[in-house]
């Protein structure tokens, strides 16, 4: 899926889908893609939810999934099945999402190459999709879950003092320290800057109190706004229009992920087509000749049977024969002698020694 979500992007998509909260999981498969679907029951009906390495979301779609799978689906599903889900929360602004359920978390690691991590109630990991490890975190069974470190501080909950004391120690630019203090998409925030005519490229130290106000108190409004429709913007998904040329508009974030999942796939769905449809006409070729085989095998047999049925005849005119040439009689001798007790003879070569019989 070559395309990302914002921050704010995936803190609507979890809006959207408390639809699933105190739902009731039913069935855990793998895809044969790899992403993992889940079956919800919830007051509004089954659900059919798809976990991609980027992203998870509700499907319009029914999809195949593989016949046995086996592996993490299936310690998944011995997890989790039958389970309520109690909350659907995200880990701050970071792309990470934590499913509650009666007896574990799963969390869903939504960048790089995607995870699934199932942890107990003290967020010890039960066990993980992919084995991950880098310096101040590993993802194996028995370790205890550790979240990523966060990009910055979320800025609802930033303080406007506490904001600008950290913009007079940074070296950066104003927008680079920005990027570095708050957990906000970059695109977001250049819009921010560009709206309120802001330099870039200034010093952070030098930057005036209402100036950081500005962005901060900016970065909290945008962020607590609801879903404004969902914009594809340099394969990226915003929920607010950030006032750039989109390639794609949606309804909403959920529309959105269906839609560019599944368009992802499209070519690899027509090469399956056209190897489908090759092996098709191959089967077909295969079959017509298989078919001409029985035609002749038919023709042959029905030979064979008519010879079974006249062999005793057969049998007797090639002995007369046989008798009349030793006697020095010609063939046109043999032929009318022998049709004048019985009409069987068609034609007679006996240079050839061939003898065509007629069945009348």
């Amino acid at each position: 899926m070559d395309f990302q979500l914002s921050n704010l992007a995936l803190k609507h998509l979890i809006e959207e889908m408390q639809i699933l909260k105190n739902g009731f999981v039913n069935n855990v498969q793998t895809l044969e893609n790899n992403w993992i679907k889940l079956k919800v029951h919830t007051k509004e009906g089954d659900k059919t939810i798809v976990i991609t390495p980027n992203a998870f979301f509700i499907s319009n779609k029914a999809l195949q999934a593989k016949q046995s799978p086996g592996g993490f689906s299936a310690f998944m599903k011995k997890h989790i099945y039958n389970q309520r889900i109690i909350s659907i929360k995200q880990s701050g602004l970071d792309r990470i999402v934590i499913f509650e359920f009666q007896q574990i978390f799963l969390v869903l690691e939504l960048f790089a190459k995607g995870n699934i991590i199932i942890c107990n109630k003290e967020m010890q990991i039960i066990r993980s999709m992919r084995k991950e490890e880098w310096k101040d975190r590993k993802l194996s069974e028995g370790e205890e879950y550790k979240f990523p470190s966060s990009k910055g501080k979320n800025p609802l909950e930033e303080k406007e003092k506490d904001f600008l004391d950290a913009l007079k120690k940074n070296e950066k630019t104003f927008f680079g320290a920005c990027i570095d203090l708050l957990n906000i998409s970059p695109q977001i925030l250049e819009f921010i800057f560009d709206k309120n005519r802001l330099d870039k490229r200034k010093n952070a130290s030098t930057a005036e109190k209402k100036e950081a106000e500005k962005v901060l108190l900016e970065a909290k409004e945008i962020y607590s706004r609801k879903e404004n429709g969902c914009f594809l913007i340099e394969k990226v998904l915003y929920t607010t229009d950030i006032k750039k040329p989109a390639e794609k508009e949606y309804e909403n974030i959920n529309s959105a992920l269906n839609a560019l999942s599944f368009e992802e796939n499209t070519e690899v769905i027509i090469e399956k087509e056209k190897a489908v449809s090759k092996k098709s006409k191959g089967i077909e070729s295969k079959k017509k000749m298989v078919e001409g085989f029985l035609v002749q095998e038919k023709e042959l047999q029905e030979k064979g049977e008519a010879i079974y049925l006249h062999y005793a005849e057969i049998n007797e005119l090639l002995a007369a024969i046989k008798k009349a040439k030793e006697k020095g009689l010609s063939e046109k001798e043999i032929e009318k002698k022998i049709n004048s007790v019985k009409n069987c003879i068609k034609t007679l070569d006996l240079k050839k020694g061939k003898v065509v019989y007629k069945n009348d």
